[in-house]
């Protein structure tokens, strides 16, 4: 026993321990930023907006007319990318992994006997190196949770970046992605919230212990248990007293619990740096934005990923030959128009006067059913083919001197 540790007393009741301390310990948040829910809302509302897009694979011929081309990699992008996800499913976990990882890797797999596309897969590796060999070639080797490590030809890997900036092959700093910036917003966001739920803990806390001024044996102190018990039932059933009387051999010690709450524009500051890293306005996080909410958040967010898609997928599923002469593979966001009905009345009187949009086109925009014959496209008799204006406007002026 060293010399200056005292001897407990056996059944003494002058010390205490107050175990609920432990609720105003802080618990650290970690790397993973998909922990977060505020994290999570952004990317759903991110992810859940481009899943609305529709790949295509068209060909542009010389005269600028679009064609779609039929085949397998038609039907994958259309119907089915894999036996396991819908166009829906896969593109939403293809942009959830771009940002969660500021990278994303489609594995695209072909028929070993006839070389013929069967499949897209999302890949989530834990790890990715990059390779180059003697002749300047880039390989991705892969390294996965199971243990499986595999190497591929980069071109054979369809590959999304975000923050492309200080790494030649992926974005952030590696595959793995850089959180480090965002990473101290959410962890001050989390112990924040950790604080008022502390809070909202010790306001519920014991207020005030009593000290029995004495020893007690083991027998006194469950007497001394039982009558407390008792006490506490009788101020209960008394109109819920919360007064319990105590003798003079007794002593109430009160605790002062004082909690602080953080202010609400301190919880909006940090929500909202987490909201801007991900592009996604307050209005759009909360479910409850405007017809010029939502624009800006597709110009801003939605349509730039879809130019990266439609580039990305072109480039890994298409031959040099076949994209020379006018074939890609498109994202099109016919299905994210977000517009008053009177701004889509509008739009469909402008378009279809100027022969863009047929009248199914135009039903579908009002959210209404295809009809029969509706791929017809009208025009207005107010405007003339640019070429024939001259001649347009020659006829008009003979005939009016025929007249005179």
């Amino acid at each position: 026993m060293g010399i200056f540790t005292r001897k407990k007393k056996e059944g003494s009741t002058n010390t205490f321990q107050l175990l609920n301390q432990k609720n105003t310990l802080f618990t650290p948040f970690g790397n993973n930023i998909s922990k977060s829910d505020v994290v999570k809302i952004c990317i759903d509302r991110v992810a859940s907006q481009c899943a609305k897009l529709k790949p295509r694979y068209i060909k542009t011929e010389a005269d600028k007319t679009v064609t779609e081309k039929q085949g397998r990699l038609s039907f994958l992008l259309k119907h089915k990318p894999n036996p396991l996800m819908t166009p829906y499913d896969f593109i939403y976990k293809v942009i959830t992994l771009l940002l969660l990882n500021d990278n994303a890797f489609v594995y695209p797999m072909f028929d070993s006997v006839n070389g013929g596309l069967k499949a897209l897969y999302p890949l989530r590796p834990i790890l990715v190196e990059a390779i180059v060999d003697n002749t300047d070639g880039y390989y991705l080797k892969f390294y996965f949770e199971d243990g499986q490590q595999f190497i591929l030809p980069y071109e054979n890997v369809i590959h999304l970046r975000k923050y492309f900036a200080s790494n030649d092959i992926f974005g952030g700093n590696g595959s793995s992605g850089d959180h480090e910036a965002i990473l101290k917003t959410i962890t001050i966001n989390e112990n924040v919230l950790q604080g008022i739920d502390n809070a909202v803990r010790s306001s519920m806390q014991i207020k005030g212990i009593i000290k029995m001024n004495g020893m007690l044996s083991e027998v006194d102190k469950k007497k001394q248990r039982e009558l407390f018990d008792l006490a506490l039932n009788d101020s209960i059933s008394t109109k819920g007293s919360s007064i319990i009387p105590i003798d003079l051999k007794s002593e109430y010690i009160p605790l002062t619990v004082d909690p602080k709450l953080i202010d609400k524009e301190t919880l909006e500051f940090l929500q909202s740096k987490i909201l801007d890293y991900f592009g996604v306005s307050a209005p759009i996080f909360a479910n409850k934005y405007s017809e010029e909410d939502f624009n800006s958040f597709y110009e801003s967010t939605i349509e730039p990923l879809a130019i990266q898609l439609s580039e990305a997928f072109s480039l890994g599923l298409l031959t040099e030959n076949e994209l020379t002469r006018g074939e890609e593979i498109i994202f099109y966001s016919e299905r994210l128009q977000y517009a008053s009905w009177n701004t889509k009345v509008s739009a469909i009187e402008k378009l279809m006067s100027l022969g863009i949009m047929t009248l199914n086109e135009s039903r579908a925009l009002l959210g209404l059913e295809p009809i029969e014959g509706g791929n017809k496209r009208l025009q207005s008799l107010n405007f003339v083919d640019a070429d024939k204006a001259n001649k347009y406007q020659v006829g008009e002026e003979n005939k009016d001197e025929s007249h005179s």
